[in-house]
């Protein structure tokens, strides 16, 4: 069943129109009185379904803060590594080593450690403090502070350079008493690939080392480490390690995979397909693939709990194949790493880009199908009412807004698209994806709505679609005559 919201009648100035009387006669009397046409703006709520899986979200104030909102759902550990929040290798390459010792992983800025990170820190009261990089990385006053904060040791981990610093790292997790068969090597020059690589190493005790290139440095820190080491793992496709890298990891005669996806999102899915067994269950971790700053905690969060972790872009999924690994694995539910900025709602429901796409065209068909049914022309999407609908969609989802809630600058938009008449429709539905078929039910057993979806006067259309954090979707129809 669909429940209404209210209903209005929003009456909106019309700009001099550009018809004859002849063609559209009510527009004629309209004039002829008061030089106004009123169009109905309605709007719409559907009730919601049953509840589903649970989605949380570790979103600090800042990327600083997001580290130690994870590091606080993690048990105690005596040690934390302190990596740069602002640049990815280190962080990258020291997860797995934190994870090996069930230690925290928390960023700070180059210059000095932020006041929420202290104040973590003196929480921890860890017997060590293992600074990651050189003071080119993490200065001397970082130091400084972890041994003020109350570290009783304070150890920094600095190569000449990052692929230096990876293998430092690599030696660390041997001295702790790791048994390392698996390497990860991954680019140094790109974070992506080797977030969720992080991950799995953590999990599975592997380690990850990065790489700039089969060059000589390369090759000799790697064989200066090669005792015990029986497979090679290499992230992302030869675009990211070489051709050549591989060639001299198999040079070795150890065992080298590689998981070559057709971007950073499916190189996650292979890395994960191949390393989480179906039904594992658990928490997915979530994480933006284009930006690495909430990430880089991620591979110590979801190492330490078990749990996988996945990248999407931040407006939406860039397929359904993180959905389809959701039921591979049996989650329990989601967890996003970072605010809306950088992961949308939208995206934290493993919503495809496509469904969103599909669903408007969807809508338009629907939509169109009533009209001819009611004798009426065709609308036509219009690149202007497509702007407002689908920026009062995504206002509506970012404010969490009720089913009543219309474009308060609707008139002001509809005249600066230089439309003659204008109308809007709003509903907002619950669901894990847009439900075109739902929304236009009830639109269409609704009498405000439906008049306006079969206005004979309308030409054109715009629609948006959007999720809010409620777990809303909203829709916007945004009508127009020209």
């Amino acid at each position: 069943m669909t429940g209404l919201g209210t209903s209005r009648e929003a009456r909106e100035v019309v700009c001099p129109p550009r018809v004859t009387n002849e063609e559209h006669p009510i527009l004629r009397y309209a004039l002829a009185t008061m030089a106004t046409i009123g169009l109905i703006a309605s709007t719409l709520l559907i009730p919601a379904p049953a509840a589903e899986a649970a989605t949380t979200r570790i979103d600090g104030d800042d990327r600083f803060e997001t580290s130690v909102l994870a590091s606080s759902r993690l048990p105690a550990g005596d040690t934390v590594f302190l990596a740069s929040g602002t640049a990815f290798p280190d962080a990258l390459a020291a997860a797995p080593v934190a994870a090996a010792e069930g230690a925290h992983l928390l960023l700070v800025r180059p210059e000095g450690i932020p006041q929420t990170v202290v104040d973590r820190l003196r929480a921890l009261a860890p017997r060590e403090v293992v600074l990651v990089g050189s003071e080119a990385t993490l200065s001397a006053e970082v130091a400084a502070q972890a041994a003020a904060a109350g570290a009783r040791t304070v150890t920094r981990i600095g190569g000449t350079d990052r692929v230096d610093t990876s293998m430092r790292l690599l030696d660390r997790m041997r001295s702790k008493g790791s048994v390392v068969t698996d390497v990860w090597v991954a680019s140094g020059y790109s974070f992506p690939d080797a977030l969720a690589a992080g991950a799995v190493a953590a999990r599975e005790g592997h380690a990850l080392v990065l790489t700039l290139g089969a060059n000589n440095g390369f090759r000799q820190h790697l064989s200066a480490r090669m005792n015990g080491v029986q497979r090679f793992h290499i992230p992302g496709s030869e675009s990211s390690v070489s051709a050549d890298v591989q060639r001299l990891l198999a040079g070795t005669g150890r065992t080298v995979d590689r998981f070559p996806g057709s971007d950073r999102y499916e190189t996650a899915v292979q890395i994960n397909q191949a390393f989480t067994p179906a039904g594992s269950g658990g928490q997915l971790v979530l994480t933006s693939g284009s930006d690495f700053p909430d990430g880089l905690v991620g591979a110590v969060y979801a190492g330490l709990r078990g749990e996988a972790l996945y990248l999407t872009s931040p407006g939406c999924a860039t397929s359904g194949s993180v959905a389809a690994e959701q039921r591979r694995i049996g989650s329990t539910g989601i967890t996003v790493l970072g605010g809306v900025g950088t992961v949308s709602p939208v995206a934290a429901e493993l919503v495809p880009c496509a469904a969103l796409n599909a669903s408007a065209t969807d809508l338009l068909n629907r939509i169109n199908a009533a009209r001819a049914s009611a004798g009426q022309r065709p609308l036509v999407l219009d690149g202007c009412l497509s702007r407002m609908a689908g920026g009062w969609s995504s206002a509506m989802a970012a404010g969490n807004l009720t089913g009543s809630a219309h474009n308060p600058a609707l008139t002001a938009e509809a005249r600066a698209c230089s439309l003659r008449g204008w109308g809007e429709n709003v509903g907002r539905t619950m669901g894990s994806s847009p439900d075109a078929a739902r929304i236009m039910s009830a639109w269409m057993a609704s009498p405000p709505h439906k008049t306006n979806i079969e206005r004979a006067s309308f030409t054109h259309i715009g629609i948006g679609i959007d999720r809010g954090s409620n777990g809303s979707w909203y829709y916007v129809l945004d009508f127009g005559i020209r």
